[in-house]
């Protein structure tokens, strides 16, 4: 946009030239700024696409530990699917894998499958797992299972 001043010019004292140039410098900072706001754009494109890829080589490496039996591989792909990370959110197929690393003594599977089984999510909700799971995971030492099969046991008793 070109603005033809010189018509202009005679008319304007100091005091209207110092807002004409605080306007100009004003679009400057707001070109500048478009042009910043473009780049970061691309950026987070960029690197969003590149947590994709980062997201599915552990998805894939998660879920060769799990089929190889591995608790920790399978407690994360518990997490991946719970969380929605690298596949899509499906509380029940997190409950499988839960249970699963659950079954081979895995603390924090145990502490989760028991709490999905208190709320009902993935699971049928269903008290006396709950605190079954919640209480292995309170013998291996985990102090929030512990708090939690207290506050569940307490709840229980209030019904």
């Amino acid at each position: 946009m070109i603005i033809c001043i010189e018509k202009w010019l005679p008319r304007l004292n100091t005091h209207d030239m110092g807002w004409i140039l605080r306007l100009i410098a004003l679009i400057g900072s707001w070109l500048r700024l478009k042009s910043t706001i473009g780049q970061t754009k691309a950026g987070l494109k960029q690197v969003s696409s590149m947590a994709t890829g980062i997201q599915q080589k552990h998805t894939k490496e998660s879920l060769e530990r799990a089929l190889a039996g591995d608790p920790e591989g399978l407690y994360d792909m518990g997490e991946r699917c719970y969380d929605g990370r690298g596949v899509p959110c499906d509380y029940e197929a997190a409950a499988q894998w839960f249970a699963k690393a659950a079954e081979l003594g895995h603390l924090k599977a145990q502490a989760n499958l028991g709490m999905m089984f208190a709320v009902g999510r993935g699971v049928p909700k269903d008290l006396s797992s709950a605190q079954h799971h919640l209480a292995q995971a309170a013998k291996q030492g985990d102090e929030k299972a512990a708090s939690n099969l207290h506050k569940l046991r307490a709840r229980s008793q209030l019904k």
